[in-house]
């Protein structure tokens, strides 16, 4: 299963003065610091980026950038964003701004972007901005320069006219002639072909890049190589529990073999091979050394 979400938090990360300027709406704005986000809640929540910053006008503020692959679940996306804006601003006592950025191209198309109640003199007014990438021009943020959102431009809005196909290779072949060192190019493609394919076949970012030049990508080593640990330990894990499993339906009917017969062994040996319960197996091992006869053990295996 793809990771979406470390990918683009990543990307984030690297260049979150570009994200603070699509918050804004192309304001410059002086990233500070990337602040711990997260939350003592009942359930604890880790914001997805959180950032320190300068506005031109206003001084030191806190902005929070929410990542969705798609609509929330839990709770409506209004409600989300006031706790986590209410959090931030008791936990740090400055103006808080927030901004939700939908990947998949079906997401947020509900989210109104706002939650309030009353009125001026009693209630409450919260406003957060919206960013739905399939409602970007892609094209504009590729003539941008803004080298960070390069590989969220395949999931953006394409030139009128132009297939899927073409619109990829437009998007790869931009992040190919940017002008960034060979690892951030190589992170820049990684990105753009995890989160590309949200909307798009993978088999499209395959056959312009390859992945020799992913693995040039830091971020690409670590995540892999995280995920091939994983893999390795689940495998492990799988290995020693279905060798203890075999063990123990072994050891039920050579019980079984040696209180009664080898025929009675091998009528309940396919009900035994489909049990993967360890403990079950454990009980009806005690059960075959200790029934009184084979009818016995029978009703015990079909309780």
């Amino acid at each position: 299963m793809l990771q979406y979400d470390p990918v683009a938090k990543h990307l984030l990360d690297l260049f979150s003065e570009e994200f603070a300027a699509l918050a804004f709406e192309g304001t410059a704005v002086e990233v500070l610091e990337k602040l711990d986000t997260e939350q003592p809640t009942v359930e604890v929540h880790r914001d997805d980026m959180t950032f320190k910053v300068r506005l031109p006008d206003e001084g030191e503020a806190i902005l929070h950038i929410e990542l969705q692959t798609g609509d929330s679940t839990d709770k409506p996306m209004p409600l989300r964003m006031l706790g986590y804006a209410s959090f931030l601003v008791v936990r740090h006592e400055m103006s808080v701004y927030s901004m939700v950025l939908y990947l998949r191209p079906s997401a947020g198309r509900h989210d109104p972007g706002h939650y309030g109640y009353g009125n001026p003199d009693l209630g409450l007014q919260f406003n957060y901005r919206v960013i739905r990438l399939r409602e970007l021009d892609g094209q504009s943020v590729l003539d941008s320069g803004c080298v960070g959102l390069l590989p969220f431009t395949p999931l953006m809005a394409a030139p009128a006219g132009l297939s899927a196909s073409a619109w990829v290779e437009t998007c790869v072949a931009a992040v190919k002639s940017a002008s960034v060192d060979k690892q951030t190019r190589a992170t820049l493609l990684f990105g753009m072909s995890v989160l590309g394919s949200l909307a798009h076949a993978p088999e499209l970012f395959e056959k312009s890049m390859s992945e020799d030049i992913m693995q040039e990508s830091p971020f690409y080593q670590v995540h892999f190589g995280k995920v091939m640990q994983r893999g390795v330990e689940q495998g492990i894990e799988q290995g020693i529990e279905r060798g203890a499993r075999e063990n123990a339906i072994e050891n039920i009917l050579t019980v079984l073999t040696a209180r009664f017969s080898q025929d009675d062994a091998h009528t309940v040996q396919p009900t035994l091979e489909t049990i993967t319960d360890l403990h079950r197996l454990k009980q009806l091992h005690l059960s075959a050394v200790l029934a009184a006869n084979f009818q016995t053990f029978l009703q015990t295996l079909e309780a």
